[in-house]
């Protein structure tokens, strides 16, 4: 046992002494969760937040001036900046130039499709629960555009959805005045002439049902949740320092052949020690160095930019488990691989497979469910489940079933690691 331990210490001490390996295990992984905090903001703040966009109201009805109102309310301050031009070519050139994410442009026939003035023409079904356009039914909608930059994709997405959403309300109130005022036709028996003085009484009652729409919230929806909102920088801490675990991990594993084909690793086999207690040994060294290398990435980026990995205890058990799991992956690579060379090479490529089935670089539930199920044949999945688990308020006794799971597949791991070295070291 003491042989093992020393043999585990001394390729710690060679991981950490490494300036190279330092960068790969812990300065690319930090600056990588760095960069997404910078991007999306950190800890649980709003990810977006004070997009700038530009209003251009060619219209000069009042319904246009409710959507102006409702993009510049109050309760869209802390998401949109938004400033209102004139000068439509100067917007779009602001626009090209990537100096705000979008503009939005009203129509000047905005007003007059919405709520059509004068020469309505009221038609009302059999049943009256509709009331028709104006005259001019056939004529298309107006349209209000979002000019957006290409370098503000998600931005502009979000600015799409805030106009689509007052658009909706807007559209919804008037549907509702237009079958109200049909209803009204239809049991009041109004003759052709009323109808005309009603639709224009209608009119300034509309208007002010849509002004009323955007300016109160008289009906507020609120989701709330037992678990802790998903927050892309937690997720992007752990499944970054689960990549570079991988990476590192296979590199220990190409070690052994370095060693073998160097003459180092022969000459320990003739020793009186065991070669199963030098296998083991360098391989407790390889899982050693990646437990530091994640429990200081836990730690750093924790302190750095407030990342949740979620409660203690099962955040260091499942690094524990987590590591072992990425050490078979690299004890299994070591075994059956011819040369070093060999090694490195499937160990990047099985790293970065493994990495893009299982969601490092994207949130794993927007895969599809056939990738998810493929992925759990890698420790990367294992980990991202586990660490999401985690970081939505479960305890350690909570994902104990997912656990056990990710110990099966390191006994898997091992026994055909095991196969394979007795056949190359034995």
């Amino acid at each position: 046992m003491r042989k093992l331990w020393v043999l585990a210490l001394k390729e710690a001490r060679l991981a950490f002494r490494d300036v190279g390996a330092i960068l790969t295990m812990l300065a690319t992984p930090l600056a990588l969760t760095l960069a997404i905090a910078a991007a999306f903001g950190g800890g649980g703040s709003s990810p977006i937040a004070d997009i700038p966009v530009l209003v251009l109201n060619q219209d000069t009805g009042q319904m246009s001036g409710t959507l102006v109102d409702a993009l510049l309310s109050d309760q869209l301050g802390d998401l949109l900046e938004p400033e209102v031009v004139t000068d439509e070519a100067a917007a779009r050139a602001r626009v090209e130039a990537d100096q705000v994410a979008a503009l939005v442009v009203i129509p000047p026939d905005f007003s007059a499709r919405l709520m059509p003035v004068g020469s309505m023409e009221l038609r009302v079904d059999s049943s009256g629960a509709a009331l028709s356009q104006a005259a001019d039914t056939d004529e298309p909608p107006a349209v209000v555009e979002v000019y957006a930059s290409p370098q503000w994709r998600i931005s502009t997405a979000v600015v799409k959805a805030v106009v689509g959403q007052v658009l909706e309300r807007m559209h919804l109130v008037v549907q509702g005045y237009n079958a109200t005022m049909g209803r009204l036709i239809l049991v009041g028996g109004l003759g052709a002439a009323n109808q005309d003085q009603l639709a224009q009484a209608g009119q300034s009652v509309g208007e002010q049902l849509v002004q009323g729409a955007e300016s109160e919230n008289l009906v507020r929806l609120e989701v709330t949740s037992t678990r802790r909102p998903f927050n892309w920088l937690d997720y992007s801490a752990a499944s970054m320092a689960i990549l570079f675990l991988m990476f590192s991990a296979t590199a220990g594993g190409r070690t052994l052949l370095a060693e073998r084909e160097g003459g180092t690793l022969p000459r320990l086999l003739v020793s009186p020690t065991p070669a199963i207690t030098i296998l083991v040994g360098k391989m407790a060294g390889v899982a050693l160095t990646g437990i530091l290398q994640v429990m200081i990435l836990w730690g750093a980026s924790s302190l750095l930019i407030g990342a949740y990995w979620g409660e203690p205890l099962g955040v260091a058990v499942t690094i524990l488990a987590l590591v072992l799991a990425a050490t078979g992956v690299g004890a299994l690579i070591a075994a059956w691989a011819k040369t070093p060379q060999q090694a490195g090479a499937i160990g990047t490529a099985v790293t970065l497979v493994a990495a893009a089935l299982s969601g490092s670089f994207f949130p794993r539930m927007n895969l599809p469910a056939w990738v998810q199920r493929i992925s759990m044949l890698t420790p990367n999945a294992w980990g991202i489940e586990l660490f999401t688990d985690l970081q939505a308020g479960d305890v350690l006794a909570d994902v104990l079933p997912l656990l056990g799971g990710l110990l099966l597949l390191t006994l898997a791991y091992y026994v055909a690691a095991l196969i394979g070295f007795r056949r190359q070291f034995e």
